[in-house]
């Protein structure tokens, strides 16, 4: 039940348009424009919010199978085409066909960081667990 709350949360947390609250808020601005001037900045979150997002779907759909794996990563590319859209409808705003692209490669990027880690988190619990199982015998 805690897991469920951690991701509609994080999904949450996503799909919720920062830019648009820096706007309409600006004391948030005054602290969200300056971190997010930067374009390595953007990439960096995008990248994080979306390798969190794929390991906490890993827990749920463990990326044991090449069905679980295009399982978590359409959740991903959805997760990322929800926000895209959320933030062009926030914003009243189009920015272009290759700024959204390389949001949603940047966050493809992401969920297939975090698949990648959370099939080596569960490789390692895998082999904990039996190299336990082992020495108690």
């Amino acid at each position: 039940m805690r897991f469920r709350i951690w991701l509609v949360l994080w999904i949450a947390g996503i799909l919720f348009p920062m830019e648009f609250l820096a706007r309409v808020w600006p004391s948030f601005g005054r602290i969200f424009n300056p971190i997010f001037a930067f374009d390595w900045v953007h990439v960096l979150m995008h990248a994080f919010l979306y390798t969190v997002l794929a390991f906490l779907l890993a827990q749920w759909f463990a990326p044991i199978s090449r069905q679980n794996v295009l399982v978590l990563v359409g959740l991903g590319v959805l997760v990322g085409c929800l926000q895209e859209s959320l933030q062009i409808l926030s914003m009243h705003a189009w920015t272009s066909w290759p700024a959204e692209i390389e949001d949603l490669s940047v966050d493809l990027a992401g969920t297939l960081i975090g698949i990648g880690l959370a099939r080596l988190f569960i490789q390692a619990k895998f082999k904990g667990g039996k190299k336990r199982q082992v020495e108690r015998h």
